[in-house]
C-alpha cells in the first residue's frame, strides 16, 4: 500500500495517531507547501477523529481513491505495533482489536475465527507488521514532498 489517504485512514482509525499526533504531522506538511490541497487545512483545523476521517473520505471520494484490498493487513499491523508499544493492557486485549479490524476489513492471510487463535508473533502477524512499520516509513514528510506533491499541493 503506498496510498497516502488510506495510510491516513488506517493510522487513525486505528488510533495508532491521535488527532493531535495527526494535526501536528498535518501541520508541519503544510509548513513546507506553498500552495497545499484544502484537505490538508481541513484535516490540520479538525479536532475530532470522525471529523478527521470525514475530511479524509471527501479527499479520497475528490481524487477517486479507494481503501486498498490489503487495507485490512495494514490495520492488523498497526494493531500489532500498538501492542509491541505497551499500548494494550494485554495480548487478550491486542487480540480483541486485532479481530474487530479483521472482521470489518478482511486481511488476505487470517479470516475473523483464526485471528484469535493465533500467536501474536505468528508469521502472518509479523508480515502486518512489517506493512505497518513501512506505511510509517512512508508518511515521512520528506518522502511525501518528493513522491505525492500532485495530492497534497494545488500544482
Amino acid at each position: 500500500m503506498s496510498n497516502l489517504l488510506a495510510t491516513l485512514f488506517a493510522v487513525l482509525d486505528c488510533n495508532a495517531w491521535s488527532v493531535s499526533q495527526l494535526t501536528s504531522w498535518t501541520d508541519q506538511l503544510i509548513s513546507r507547501l506553498e500552495s497545499p490541497k484544502i484537505w490538508l487545512i481541513n484535516l490540520s483545523i479538525n479536532g475530532s477523529v470522525n471529523g478527521c476521517l470525514e475530511v479524509i473520505f471527501d479527499a479520497m471520494r475528490e481524487s477517486n481513491v479507494l481503501l486498498p484490498d490489503d487495507i485490512g493487513d495494514l490495520m492488523a499491523g498497526l494493531i500489532l505495533l500498538r501492542f509491541d508499544n505497551g499500548e494494550f493492557s494485554s495480548a487478550e486485549v491486542a487480540k480483541t482489536h486485532l479481530i474487530d479490524v479483521i472482521d470489518a476489513y478482511g486481511t488476505n492471510c487470517v479470516d475473523a475465527e483464526a485471528a484469535g487463535e493465533l500467536d501474536l508473533n505468528d508469521a502472518v502477524y509479523n508480515k502486518f507488521r512489517e506493512m505497518a512499520k513501512q506505511a510509517m516509513r512512508y508518511l515521512d514528510i520528506e518522502q511525501l514532498l518528493e513522491t505525492e506533491r500532485p495530492l497534497i499541493e494545488v500544482q
